[in-house]
């Protein structure tokens, strides 16, 4: 027998599935970050293996692909599927990372900069969301959601370039373990910003 290729519509509530899971994970990291990561936390445990729990159970939410269309729409949602594979790698170092922290503590400038990049990240999923969400009802306003995703972006990289010269002066060039692990997690939060762009990139005109 055979399959019957996904129609448009669903391939979007698929991908919207997967954006709203990786939404919710992106909640969780970006609460985190947006306080110091060596300061106690005992829910942080929980919080993490929950986190872990739900990039497992992301593996079995890509069994679509085997009904996606053998074209040119394929090849658009396979390039979508791997940064989205590409965020859920991301996510699994950052929470590493944030264990290695244990009881280290970020100065002020660090604390500021994951706050600012976790927060626009996390705005970044809720607009790509919206976007999934409205583009078939409503095309220009999911249009607006996905230039918000590719503006967040362009912030992120600007506050980047500011934060490393703030890091620089107020660290005279050192570079503790925990500097370095603070510049790894930034890293990947703007790994995942670029890959939420190029998604947004590619569904806008889908």
């Amino acid at each position: 027998m055979t399959t019957r290729d996904l129609a448009r519509t669903e391939i979007l509530s698929y991908l919207s599935d997967i954006v709203s899971q990786l939404s919710d994970i992106s909640e969780v990291v970006s609460a985190k970050l947006c306080r110091e990561c060596g300061v106690e936390d005992p829910e942080w445990s929980d919080k993490r293996e929950r986190i872990l729990d739900r990039l497992k159970d992301l593996v079995s939410r890509y069994a679509f692909s085997d009904r996606l269309p053998q074209d040119e729409t394929g090849v658009l949602v396979l390039s979508v599927i791997s940064h989205l594979l590409r965020i859920e790698y991301s996510f699994s170092l950052v929470v590493v990372m944030i264990d290695m922290i244990r009881g280290g503590s970020f100065q002020e400038v660090y604390m500021d900069s994951l706050s600012a990049i976790a927060s626009k990240v996390n705005s970044q999923f809720k607009a790509l969301g919206t976007a999934l969400a409205s583009t078939v009802e409503d095309p220009e306003s999911a249009t607006e959601s996905y230039q918000a995703v590719m503006r967040l972006e362009r912030e992120i990289d600007e506050d980047n370039i500011v934060i490393c010269r703030q890091v620089s002066v107020a660290t005279g060039g050192d570079s503790t373990f925990v500097c370095y692990i603070m510049r790894k997690i930034v890293s990947e939060m703007e790994h995942i910003s670029d890959s939420l762009k190029e998604i947004a990139e590619v569904l806008i005109d889908y």
